[in-house]
């Protein structure tokens, strides 16, 4: 029996050695992170215990002949962490690769572990990028189908349009993989004034690149001893904590962001 979705057809389950599967990251992992450890390790164990873990969606390349996950990365790692699953349930779908990537989007939009708004930003952008093959190439997808599939507004949409075009039609055509890499690099060039969606999209790129650096270290020092956390703050931050403290105040008084100059972040 088969069944369509998003314009692909699920053919039949099946289950095969995980060797006969592969990923394909860039086309269809839509995460800041293809897979998270802890994640994978619960996994792991369900599957070392015998319990059942659902089937991996896949799609299968009729150019190649290849199983490629579209769903459930988190499933084909842990099913190649542990030796005591010999073949993995799948469910193998066909279609266009077109299809086949807003199919995984969807999925990880409702997955387990929730997409975060950095990760759906992304995922438009990623979509905004792909372009039709032909002389003269076009958007592949249609602003409304970014918007539908990925959740992000229509005017954030039309604004990664503008801004891709932008960056191809630049001196040095670069296109970052993510919204926010995209952001950063024209304001570097331009130094123009961003309105209030791509502001955001700035700060969460720099809130990344900050996190990624010292998130971890902070956290774990201010489960053992806040106080060194916040004395740092006010060493590294000199008067300006007293600009941290009203932040912190006018989030807990209204629930929203104050409006920081760009020009003022210590980062």
């Amino acid at each position: 029996m088969t069944k369509e979705i998003q314009g692909l057809t699920r053919n039949k389950k099946a289950k095969v050695k995980p060797s006969e599967i592969v990923t394909r990251p860039d086309d269809f992992q839509y995460r800041e992170n293809e897979v998270e450890n802890h994640h994978v390790e619960d996994l792991a164990n369900l599957i070392r215990q015998g319990r059942p873990v659902d089937p991996l969606d896949v799609w299968k390349d009729d150019e190649t002949g290849e199983l490629v996950v579209i769903d459930g990365h988190h499933r084909h790692a842990a099913f190649k962490r542990t030796t005591t699953a010999k073949k993995v349930p799948i469910v193998i779908w066909q279609g266009s690769i077109e299809d086949a990537r807003l199919h995984a989007l969807q999925e990880n939009a409702k997955a387990r572990l929730p997409m975060t708004a950095t990760e759906k930003s992304n995922a438009a952008w990623k979509l905004v990028c792909f372009k039709t093959d032909d002389a003269q190439p076009k958007p592949l997808y249609s602003k409304a189908r970014v918007v539908k599939t990925t959740g992000v507004s229509e005017g954030t949409v039309a604004s990664m349009r503008r801004k891709l075009r932008q960056l191809e039609s630049s001196d040095d055509p670069e296109v970052p993989e993510t919204w926010q890499g995209a952001l950063a690099l024209l304001k570097g060039r331009q130094r123009e004034e961003l309105d209030e969606d791509e502001r955001e999209a700035l700060i969460q790129e720099r809130t990344a690149r900050l996190d990624e650096k010292v998130g971890k270290e902070i956290a774990t020092m201010a489960d053992i001893q806040f106080d060194a956390v916040a004395r740092m703050l006010e060493k590294r931050l000199g008067s300006k904590v007293r600009n941290l403290a009203d932040w912190w105040r006018d989030v807990d008084a209204v629930g929203d962001e104050c409006e920081e100059d760009d020009e003022e972040l210590p980062f």
